[in-house]
């Protein structure tokens, strides 16, 4: 059971793992954007960085090892965290996964040992603290109600009484809803591998057509886009992947009209005979009407989870990513808020 702790507001759960090792807290002023991960066996360290007030605030808990280094970007404020699991053996961490109301990020690390959750349902996680020595030994969250993170994590520091402190939050959420009915498209992800050739395809009025290149290997070869402009007439975008090996071009037609693109989701992971070359794998997409997909291999172990919002208030309007090595590496969208 979670305990007060000296952050007003705030509920502690964990540590979980070991006892050895330097205690340390991190509860920054502003929400938490970035989360890096370095990790070979087990968690080596664990990097926050937070943007408030106009400038960066970042700590690093744990050693210098780790063969792999995984940084997690949070879209706020329409992303925030939400639980955290993983595992610890012999009082380290070995691996960690996170979940936004948007995302899950991991496992990073390998996973075994002793299970550990926080499941969610306290709130937002604003803060996080453990032990550390040469290796992350112990990690916990620090949670507080949706309503009052908002009105104390805000890039400005609000330190006003409670009954004050509610209505700015309900203001704070009444402009973030405001922002989403803007007209104006935004930008979720890219999601997927890290490096490579980014590509954007910029934003369009209908979506007509999606092209789905497949091939021997287990991943997504590449996507190709049919676009309509502003004028009615057809846009075809680049082939977004490899242009060799390809077996199988799937196509998935939406009418344009009464049927229109929400989000996507899949799955992205190694490419066989690649030395760890990552690529998107599976890919479904959701509409307002229907699921189409999933396309590729949503079935291999080893395969990290993506999402946008699928059944978001809005549509995809455009679709960017990256490609490495031929490959399509990474994918998102663009979205227009109803």
């Amino acid at each position: 059971m979670g305990a007060k702790t000296e952050f007003e507001g705030c509920i502690t759960h964990g540590p979980w793992g070991g006892s050895h090792g330097k205690e340390w807290v991190y509860r920054p002023d502003g929400f938490i954007r970035k989360i890096s991960v370095s990790h070979g066996g087990v968690v080596d360290s664990i990097k926050f960085q937070t943007y408030w007030k106009g400038g960066t605030q970042s700590s690093f808990f744990g050693g210098n090892g780790g063969n792999r280094t995984d940084t997690i970007c949070i879209d706020h404020p329409d992303e925030y965290l939400m639980s955290i699991s993983g595992t610890v053996f012999f009082s380290v961490v070995t691996s960690i996964s996170f979940v936004t109301n948007q995302n899950r990020y991991g496992p990073y690390g390998i996973s075994f040992g002793t299970a550990f959750s926080y499941d969610g349902k306290g709130g937002v996680i604003v803060g996080f603290h453990g032990r550390a020595d040469k290796y992350l030994t112990a990690i916990g969250v620090y949670v507080m109600p949706e309503s009052l993170a908002y009105g104390l994590n805000s890039t400005y520091e609000v330190n006003f009484m409670p009954a004050v402190r509610f209505l700015v939050s309900i203001t704070l959420l009444l402009l973030c809803s405001s922002m989403l009915r803007m007209s104006k498209p935004r930008d979720a992800g890219p999601w997927g591998a890290g490096g490579g050739k980014p590509w954007d395809d910029g934003v369009f009025p209908i979506i007509k057509q999606i092209r789905i290149h497949a091939g021997e290997l287990k991943v997504i070869y590449a996507l190709q886009f049919e676009y309509l402009g502003k004028d009615g007439e057809s846009v075809l975008s680049q082939v977004h992947g490899a242009a060799d090996g390809v077996t199988n071009i799937q196509l998935v037609n939406l009418d344009g009209k009464d049927e229109y693109l929400s989000g996507i989701s899949g799955l992205y992971g190694p490419v066989a005979g690649y030395n760890g070359l990552e690529a998107i794998v599976s890919i479904s997409f959701y509409t307002n009407k229907r699921i189409l997909g999933p396309y590729g291999d949503p079935t291999g172990a080893g395969y990290a989870n993506f999402s946008s919002t699928p059944y978001s208030p809005g549509k995809v309007v455009g679709f960017h990513g990256r490609i490495n090595n031929g490959f399509l590496s990474a994918v998102g969208v663009h979205m227009e808020y109803f």
